[in-house]
C-alpha cells in the first residue's frame, strides 16, 4: 500500500533512528544510514549452466535456467525462490501517545548500537525459525551486520525537494546524495540482495504527465524543454502537430512560448501522453540506476515497487537498466492477475519480485479495526494462514517470479500507525510480540516446498494460480506461460 508518510519509532523519551513501513522522508532516510557491513563471504565457485545470469560473482544475482525459470542466485551459487518478511523493527509507534505501541520483547528500549545489535540477533533467530529466508524492505539497518539475505529500500524520491521535477538539476543532485549515503556503506556487503529504488510512485498523468512538466514553466526550464523535445520527436513538423491537436501554431517557437500545452484534439494529447511517459520512465531509471552503479557496482537493482499495477511504458523504460521488477500486490482471494504479472515481466525482460503482500482480519489480538481500509481483508486467523500458504505457493509456480515478501513483521498499533493512521492486523506477531501460531506454522510448512514448486514451474500443468485463466488457456497449459 501507499506509504503516505513516515512513522518514527519512539519509546518513552528515546527517539531511535528507525523508520517504519511507511517509507522515509528526507530527514528519516538520513537517520537510516546503514550500519557497518557484515564480513565478506568467500568467493564462490563458478555457477552451474544457465541461459542467462545478471549480477556480479560473489554477490546475489538473478539467473534464468535453460527451461526459462528465473531464480535468485546466492553468493554460494544456490538457486533460491526467496520468501521474506518486511519491517523487522524493534518498535512501531501508534498515533495515540498513550499507546499501546509495538515494542519487541527482545529490545531493552535503548537506541545505542549494542542494544540494537542484541535485539537484532535475537529477533533474526525468531524470524528464521519461522521459515523466512530473507528480510524485505523497511527493516532496521543494524540487521545488515548479520548473516541474512536482505534488501535495502533507497526511497530516492523522498530525498529530493517536494516540488522538484525529474529534469531539474536539484532532483539529480539530491538523488545522488540519497544513493551515495545509503549505498556506499553497503557496496561490499555480500548478504545484501540489492536495492529498491523507490516505493509506490504515482505514474498517473496528473502526477508526471506532460502538462505537469510544461504548463506555467518558463521556456528555459529543463523540464519544459524536455517535453518540447518529445513533441518534436513525435511530430516531424509543426503542421503535423497542428493536424493532430487541431491548433494553428505558425512555428515551434510559438508553441514553446505558450503558457500551457493546448487543449486541442484529445488524440494529439493521448499520443503525447504515451510517448512522454515512455521517455520519462526511461529517464527515471537511467538517472537512478547510473547513480546506484556509480556508488555500488556490485548489487542488484530491484525496481521501484509498483503499487498493484503499472502502465506498460514504465517497466519497458526499465528494460536493460534494472535487474528485476517489483510489485506490491494485495488480493484477498490469494489469486494472481495474469495480465499485470506477465506484462511487467515481458515489457522489462526481467524477473518479478512481489515486494509486499499479506492478509489481515478483524480477530487479531492487537485490536486493529482496519479503519484505513487496507486491502486483502479475510475472515480470521486461519484464513490469513491459508492465504499465506496459497499465495506464496502460487507465486512460486510462476517461472518469472523469484521471490515474495510478507508485509509485515508486527501488527500495526490499534490507534493507527504514527504518521498515516494505517491500522491493520498484518503482523506475524501482535503488538505484544507474540506470534500468530497458525500463520507462523503456515510459513514453516510452506517454505520447504517453494524451491521444488519453482523448479518445476516451467513444466507443471497448472493454471489455478490466476484469477482468470490466461487468454486461450488449456488445462495442460504451463502456469503463466503462453
Amino acid at each position: 500500500m501507499k506509504r503516505i508518510s513516515i512513522a518514527l519509532v519512539l519509546v518513552g523519551a528515546a527517539a531511535a533512528a528507525m523508520v517504519s513501513s511507511s517509507g522515509s522522508a528526507r530527514h528519516a532516510a538520513r537517520a537510516q544510514t546503514p550500519a557497518p557491513v557484515a564480513a565478506a563471504l568467500p568467493t564462490p565457485s563458478s555457477p552451474g549452466p544457465f541461459a542467462e545470469v545478471r549480477g556480479h560473482d560473489g554477490f546475489w544475482r538473478v539467473a534464468k535456467s535453460d527451461e526459462g525459470v528465473w531464480w535468485f542466485l546466492s553468493p554460494q551459487n544456490q538457486t533460491e525462490f526467496l520468501n521474506g518478511v518486511t519491517t523487522v523493527q524493534p518498535a512501531l509507534r501508534g498515533r495515540d501517545p498513550r499507546g499501546p505501541h509495538y515494542l519487541s520483547c527482545d529490545w531493552d528500549g535503548h537506541a545505542d548500537g549494542p542494544s540494537l545489535f542484541r535485539w537484532a540477533q535475537h529477533t533474526l533467530s525468531r524470524v528464521q525459525s519461522m521459515g523466512f529466508k530473507n528480510l524485505g524492505a523497511w527493516c532496521n539497518p543494524v540487521l545488515h551486520q548479520l548473516p541474512v539475505a536482505m534488501t535495502q529500500d533507497l526511497n530516492v524520491w523522498h530525498w529530493v525537494p517536494y516540488d522538484a521535477r525529474l529534469y531539474s538539476p536539484d532532483w539529480k543532485s539530491n538523488a545522488e546524495v540519497a544513493i551515495r549515503e545509503q549505498a556506499m556503506p553497503l557496496r561490499d556487503n555480500h548478504n545484501l540482495i540489492g536495492y529498491y529504488i523507490d516505493n509506490e510512485l504515482n505514474w498517473d498523468d496528473d502526477a508526471v504527465g506532460p502538462r505537469v512538466y510544461f504548463d506555467q514553466l518558463p521556456p528555459s526550464d529543463p523540464n519544459r524543454r524536455e517535453v518540447v523535445r518529445v513533441i518534436r520527436d513525435t511530430w516531424p513538423s509543426v503542421g503535423a502537430f497542428n493536424h493532430d491537436w487541431s491548433t494553428t501554431f505558425q512555428n515551434w517557437s510559438e508553441l514553446e512560448n505558450h503558457a500551457k500545452l493546448p487543449i486541442g484534439d484529445k488524440r494529439g494529447y493521448d499520443l503525447l501522453e504515451g510517448r512522454w511517459l515512455a521517455h520519462y520512465a526511461h529517464s527515471y531509471f537511467e538517472i537512478t540506476t547510473s547513480l546506484i552503479r556509480k556508488y555500488d557496482p556490485n548489487h542488484l537493482i530491484l525496481g521501484c515497487r509498483f503499487r498493484g499495477w503499472a502502465p506498460p511504458e514504465v517497466p519497458e523504460g526499465a528494460r536493460g537498466l534494472t535487474d528485476a521488477q517489483s510489485l506490491n500486490y494485495y488480493a484477498s482471494d490469494a489469486l494472481l492477475d495474469f495480465d499485470t504479472f506477465r506484462m511487467i515481466s515481458q515489457r522489462s525482460d526481467q524477473p518479478l519480485i512481489v515486494s509486499e503482500y499479506s492478509f489481515h482480519s478483524l480477530d487479531g489480538r492487537s485490536g486493529d479495526r482496519n479503519l484505513s481500509r487496507f486491502p486483502a481483508l479475510v475472515a480470521d486467523q486461519q484464513a490469513r494462514a491459508a492465504g499465506y500458504r496459497d499465495m506464496t505457493s502460487r507465486l512460486a509456480r510462476v517461472p518469472y517470479v523469484i521471490g515474495a515478501d510478507w508485509f509485515q513483521w508486527m501488527d500495526e498499533p490499534p490507534s493507527g500507525r504514527f504518521g498515516d493512521g494505517e491500522d491493520a492486523n498484518m503482523g506475524v506477531v501482535d503488538i505484544q510480540d507474540k506470534p500468530y501460531e497458525s500463520l507462523a506454522d503456515a510459513v514453516r510448512k510452506t517454505t520447504p516446498l517453494l524451491n521444488g514448486f519453482h523448479s518445476s514451474s516451467a513444466t507443471t500443468h497448472d493454471v489455478t494460480v490466476w484469477r482468470q485463466p490466461p487468454p486461450g488457456a488449456r488445462p495442460t497449459q504451463v502456469a503463466g506461460v503462453n
